[in-house]
């Protein structure tokens, strides 16, 4: 019997990578506070105190907040929720929150945008624009109210119940070595594009054969093995495992993949780099009662993780864990990190990391008149990454670091071509084209 692939590929976040006009605006990834050397392979061990050193700010939730059970991200409606560091979901700074077993939503610092009367989690639609599917039995003066407070907010607007259609997974013929996307017996294979370059250069493929359609079109449909592997648009694969499911790295330096029923992290160089000891923290497993599915790729170099029950933060140095798993429950949306212990919530940042999206994008509520969007994507050369700035010039404030090797989008240059406008991780800045190549086909 034909089975549909549901593997789903995600919205992606485009920004720009450039070269730079002088060495001093390449600058490398800001060191993280010292930890104590706690092994994460094998399990690492839980200590006393969160492994972080003083915050540089401190925020703590309003009395509402602290009653929450739970504070989890947002997540697309009608794709399989694989999060994305590159989603815009992510970076303008959203959570879904839940009280009395009911749930609502609220902004990264806790203030409150639907109240908590929902039954499921609020989830983002596939709308390329920002809506929420916030499904509640409301009159038409409270559903007016809703909007006019996520209106206030710039927060979007509550769908009215439209939806994208065809889901593609990534997938590797296991015959061939060819790498498409495909939606199983519903579409024919399509080939990769640049647009795909942005969850990273290895994407986590759906092991397939390809399928005799008996007289419709052919198919692929999942090997009879399963498993996902990493492989390039070549074929060409990161290492030799199999994998029982996985995420992208799109520009971080880890993916999440699982093994023997637990999750860890692997590296650029294919390398398992924790151990597998984390247990899926979002997401909806359709096939298994809908229990949770995924660890949680990183955002802006960090990942919530659970281990034994307990949650706590990993970051990209590999060496421990940030914060221990000793918590009750963490939620991290790449710029605010909730904590809940001795069952209440308090709100903290994590050095280095901007606060939310208000932090970093353009003072501005007007685009810059340069913006246009074109079908142009460049990858940055620079092994230490390149500084996105607030203007076209080494004079402006720098406000986010673009990684090395990251695709970025073409959205206007200035004058002498010397700064090209681009979007990262939802800041729109200019990045010098010093350190640019262009991605071709």
């Amino acid at each position: 019997m034909k089975r549909i692939l549901c593997a789903a590929m995600m919205l992606i976040l485009t920004g720009c990578a450039t070269k730079q006009a002088d060495p001093t605006d390449i600058v490398s990834t800001p060191a993280v506070t010292q930890t104590p050397e706690v092994a994460v392979m094998p399990a690492p061990e839980a200590t006393k105190t969160p492994a972080v050193s003083e915050p540089e700010a401190t925020e703590t939730p309003t009395a509402e907040s602290t009653s929450y059970t739970a504070i989890m991200l947002p997540m697309r409606d009608t794709y399989p929720p694989v999060m994305l560091a590159e989603d815009d979901l992510v970076s303008d700074g959203y959570y879904t929150m839940c009280r009395d077993g009911k749930w609502g939503l609220m902004e990264s610092d806790g203030a409150v945008l639907l109240p908590c009367r929902a039954d499921n989690p609020v989830r983002r639609c596939a709308s390329s624009t920002l809506k929420w599917h916030y499904v509640v039995s409301a009159s038409s003066e409270d559903w007016k109210t809703y909007n006019d407070t996520l209106a206030a907010a710039n927060a979007g607007t509550l769908c009215s119940g439209e939806h994208d259609g065809l889901l593609l997974a990534w997938t590797y013929d296991i015959d061939s070595g060819k790498v498409c996307k495909s939606a199983g017996m519903m579409g024919d294979d399509e080939p990769l594009t640049d647009t795909d370059k942005i969850y990273g250069e290895y994407l986590p493929c759906q092991r397939c054969v390809w399928a005799d359609g008996d007289g419709d079109p052919g198919y692929y449909e999942t090997a009879e093995d399963g498993g996902y592997v990493f492989a390039n648009a070549d074929g060409e694969l990161l290492n030799d495992t199999v994998y029982e499911d996985a995420g992208c790295f799109y520009d971080q330096n880890l993916a999440p993949v699982k093994l023997n029923g637990k999750w860890g992290y692997i590296n650029l160089q294919g390398e398992l780099v924790t151990a597998t000891v984390y247990e899926p923290v979002y997401g909806n497993d359709y096939a298994n009662n809908y229990a949770l599915r995924y660890a949680s790729p990183l955002l802006n170099g960090y990942a919530a993780v659970c281990r034994d029950g307990k949650w706590g933060v990993i970051d990209d140095s590999i060496k421990n864990e940030y914060i221990p798993c000793e918590y009750e429950y963490a939620a991290w949306n790449g710029h605010v990190l909730w904590l809940k212990q001795n069952g209440k919530w308090q709100s903290q940042r994590i050095p280095g990391v901007p606060k939310d999206w208000t932090d970093t994008k353009m003072n501005i509520w007007t685009y810059p008149k340069e913006l246009k969007a074109t079908d142009h994507y460049w990858r940055v050369t620079s092994d230490v990454g390149l500084n996105m700035r607030v203007g076209p010039g080494t004079n402006y404030n720098k406000w986010q670091l673009v990684p090395a090797h990251t695709c970025l989008q073409d959205l206007g240059h200035n004058e002498d071509n010397t700064w090209m406008l681009s979007k990262y991780a939802g800041w729109y800045g200019w990045v010098s084209m010093e350190y640019l190549e262009e991605v071709t086909q």
